[in-house]
């Protein structure tokens, strides 16, 4: 009867010792002696519930004004890194405190956590986790899409257990530096001292978003703001606040450019129309409507007095009649009595001459006269018609049966 009694007390003084191991070792503690841990764990925990629930509202816990989680900078914690076997053993705690009271600040959204952060950048994790110069963390971040990048390394240097934040701004592409010292890396008030430092270093760095929308009438577009390409065609896209260059691009079209001033927390839209370079293939070119409104002008009003023949012979037999006036004028005085005796003084020579320059001057004056007259009369008397101008175009068929290229034929007539 003595050996079951045995063995229940053994039974009972196992449980009793593993109690408390389990309760401990469920709440994943290393106390080391240090009283207030378990408190610090406890805020941990609480710290983590918040940073859940203000991600997916969007409240701001530290008082603030709350802005829509949507339009929130996004922050990442790459890691910690820890050379220590020390520092390494609390390492899980840290990064869990660290992320969750940047979130708790309600100022920024998670990007990703720390697991997803190790997948995402894979090969290149060692590399950021290690980085303290922005250009090694800008590829990171864009990779993650985070607006805020943290990476940490908590060691023993020659001041104690020193813990270093690195905390890169993608809106400016500056590193900003925090240094924590404390007593041992599992010190609750160290950690509750870095934890404030990050909280401060985020606040005052997080910005919220712009949204920007565009729509295009080109659908190939490329739309940039800056140097930075946002997409193309239609797009949205959360930007940092402030003034931006938004330039809209597409082969073909004029470029459109516009400075825009974006508002944290407000969407800003913009609808874009670009114009074609040249005439529009859809209809003649302007050119060729000017050259047939113009040909429409003269058609109407008739074809110029200038056109017909029956005004440059008027001329002519105008400039004849002169001609044979101005010769008849010179005969006069060439023949003179100078002795009184009824004979003029005038060999046969020049006799015969004047004979002949009086015949000329007469043919001259009639014909002259007769082609001038005949002209005028022409022009008032005789109508002047205007030239029809017709235009057929003329399907040419290829064997096929289809249609061709286009013939057309001009047709001009008139009549002086």
């Amino acid at each position: 009867m003595r050996t079951p009694v045995v063995y229940v007390a053994g039974l009972l003084a196992l449980a009793l010792a593993a109690g408390p191991a389990r309760a401990q070792g469920g709440l994943g503690l290393d106390l080391s002696g240090d009283s207030n841990t378990q408190n610090n764990e406890q805020s941990q925990d609480s710290g983590e519930g918040a940073s859940q629930d203000s991600g997916s509202l969007g409240l701001d816990l530290s008082g603030g004004t709350s802005t829509g989680s949507e339009l929130q900078p996004r922050f990442a914690l790459v890691g910690l890194d820890t050379p220590e076997r020390a520092g390494a053993a609390v390492a899980k705690r840290w990064m869990g405190w660290l992320q969750a009271v940047a979130l708790r600040t309600g100022k920024v959204a998670k990007a990703a956590d720390p697991a997803e952060v190790r997948q995402q950048l894979s090969g290149d994790y060692a590399a950021a986790l290690r980085c303290e110069e922005a250009s090694c963390l800008s590829g990171p971040a864009d990779t993650l899409d985070a607006d805020l990048l943290t990476t940490a390394r908590l060691a023993l240097e020659d001041g104690g257990w020193t813990l270093r934040l690195w905390t890169y701004n993608r809106d400016r592409s500056v590193v900003e530096t925090d240094v924590v010292t404390g007593r041992k890396p599992n010190d609750s008030t160290f950690i509750k001292e870095a934890g404030a430092v990050l909280s401060k270093r985020v606040t005052d760095l997080a910005r919220p978003r712009s949204l920007l929308k565009v729509t295009c009438n080109v659908s190939q577009a490329v739309v940039r703001v800056g140097e930075r390409t946002l997409g193309v065609g239609n797009i949205e896209a959360k930007l940092p606040p402030g003034e931006v260059q938004l330039i809209v691009e597409a082969d073909d079209y004029t470029a459109y450019t516009k400075t825009l001033t974006l508002v944290p927390g407000e969407t800003q839209e913009v609808a874009v129309r670009l114009e074609l370079n040249g005439p529009s293939p859809d209809g003649p070119p302007s050119d060729a409507v000017a050259n047939v409104k113009k040909s429409r002008r003269n058609s109407s009003g008739g074809p110029s007095i200038f056109s017909r023949p029956a005004l440059y012979t008027a001329v002519v037999g105008l400039a004849a009649l002169g001609a044979g006036v101005a010769l008849g004028m010179g005969l006069q005085g060439k023949a003179q009595d100078a002795n009184g005796d009824g004979v003029l003084d005038i060999s046969r020579k020049e006799y015969l001459a004047a004979r002949q320059q009086s015949a000329i001057s007469t043919a001259l004056m009639a014909g002259g006269g007769a082609l001038a007259g005949g002209s005028v009369l022409w022009l008032l008397l005789v109508p002047q018609r205007t030239a029809p101008v017709s235009s057929s175009v003329a399907p040419v068929s290829n064997a096929a049966g289809t249609s061709g290229t286009t013939a057309l034929h001009l047709v001009i007539g008139g009549s002086f």
